[in-house]
Parts: C-alpha cells; structure tokens; sequence
C-alpha cells in the first residue's frame, strides 16, 4: 500500500509518501493503527482527516488492498 500525504499530515510525517508492507486486506481501522505507529503526532488530527482509496473517499467500512494508493486528506479552508 502506498501512503499519500498532504498539507498539515506532511508537515507533521515530513514524508510526501511512504509505501507499508500489507499482504493482507486492513480494515480502515487496522490501516489507522498502522499510521499512528509510524507517526503518533497524527492522532489529534485523525478526526478530521478524510482517507481515500485510489482517488475516491472512503468510509469506515472500507477495506484496503495490497496495491492500494490511499491518500490522507486534512480538512482544507480557503476563501
């Protein structure tokens, strides 16, 4: 699977990508927890941040392939 980040979440993981090791099918859940163990500072911001699974959002009851590219959108504001 391969990680994309953007705006806050890449300022705080420093890393615009990053591909986990997943042989198996994560629930979005499971794909969190794997998250926040290689970047704990994301947790305060996990309720806003939206995933999306090869480039359509996801919900909750999502499963995540092998092979997927799942972005992790922040809220974002403009004007």
């Amino acid at each position: 699977m391969t990680l994309l980040y953007f705006a806050q979440v890449r300022r705080i993981t420093t890393l615009a990508s990053e591909s986990i090791p997943s042989e198996t099918p994560l629930t979005a859940d499971e794909l969190w927890q794997n998250v926040l163990q290689r970047h704990p500072d994301l947790a305060l911001l996990r309720p806003a941040i939206r995933l999306a699974r090869n480039g359509a959002f996801a919900s909750a009851e999502t499963v995540f392939q092998p092979g997927d590219e799942i972005a992790l959108i922040p809220p974002v504001s403009g004007g």
